[in-house]
């Protein structure tokens, strides 16, 4: 009986380590495809969830600051205007820099100023405001044109461009530069 204490079985113990290897064979495959399937469908949703969408601006507010006429005749005129720039995409980012916005009366630019710099998180608004400079000296030509919309109807026809150079960020990674540019027309 003591010889046969310390025997030790040869076919079981080599079928339990051939056992024993395709196990982590099988657990080692099985990981890498999940592994691989989870990078597959996260490259396909980042592609189509986190695509950024263009930001837009549109002018919320625009009226009449001040009005004066100098001594040499010359008209002087400052208009705030609020402009609103939305960002749509639910997880990018846009910055964007310093940018210009000009009104223009019947075609003739009429009035300029720059846009501040400035960052809008993803799904939100940045409301700017903007003093614009009238240009009476451009305007000078068309000054019996714009007494008459004055004086007859009480306001004048208006079209107000910016035009914004940016970044849109997605998830803190993905960069993409943009311009976005709103041409709006109103009366004010």
């Amino acid at each position: 009986m003591a010889s046969s204490a310390g025997t030790v079985c040869k076919h079981h113990g080599a079928s339990s380590a051939s056992t024993l290897r395709r196990l982590r064979v099988c657990v080692v495959v099985s990981v890498a495809a999940l592994l691989l399937f989870t990078a597959v469908a996260a490259t396909v949703l980042a592609f189509a969830a986190a695509r950024p969408r263009p930001a837009d601006a549109a002018v919320t507010a625009l009226r009449l600051a001040s009005l004066s006429v100098s001594p040499g005749g010359s008209l002087n005129a400052t208009l705030d205007a609020v402009l609103a720039v939305r960002n749509p995409s639910p997880v990018a980012a846009f910055a964007h820099a310093a940018g210009r916005a000009e009104v223009y009366y019947r075609g003739a630019l009429a009035a300029d100023a720059d846009v501040p710099p400035g960052r809008v998180a993803a799904r939100g608004e940045e409301a700017l405001s903007v003093r614009l400079t009238v240009r009476a000296d451009r305007l000078a030509g068309r000054a019996a044109e714009l007494f008459g919309d004055v004086a007859g109807a009480g306001d004048v026809a208006l079209t107000v461009r910016t035009t914004m150079l940016g970044t849109v960020t997605v998830l803190g990674v993905l960069r993409h530069s943009v311009v976005v540019i709103t041409a709006c027309t109103g009366r004010a």
